[in-house]
């Protein structure tokens, strides 16, 4: 009766052994997936975090770039506002540049930002 229930003891410790080891080896598999995720989710996020520091030096860019126009504008308009026509004199008759010269640069300081 003793070696029968030692046997039976045994027998039911081998299987026993053998469940938590199915046990384990599934947990593992389960991590390993579960890390193959992971890596993905983590090269999908420093992706997109290098996408977005970019976006962000763009508007960063762009917004340097508009203060600069806006601040381009201002400086022209008040050149403008403080420049008074007066008649050539006589001296300056000869002295001044050609048209074309002087269209050319017109169209260079007001071109559009």
């Amino acid at each position: 009766m003793k070696t029968c229930a030692l046997v039976a003891a045994l027998i039911l410790s081998l299987w026993r052994l053998d469940h938590v080891n199915g046990d384990l080896e599934a947990e593992r598999q389960s991590h390993a997936v579960t890390a193959k995720e992971r890596d993905g989710w983590k090269t999908a996020a420093e992706a997109a975090q290098k996408d977005a520091t970019a976006q962000a030096e763009n508007a960063r860019l762009c917004l340097d770039r508009e203060a600069q126009a806006a601040k381009h504008a201002a400086e022209r308009a008040a050149i403008m506002r403080q420049a008074v026509p007066r008649p050539r004199t006589d001296t300056e008759k000869g002295q001044v540049v050609d048209d074309e010269t002087r269209n050319r640069v017109a169209i260079r300081l007001n071109r559009p930002l």
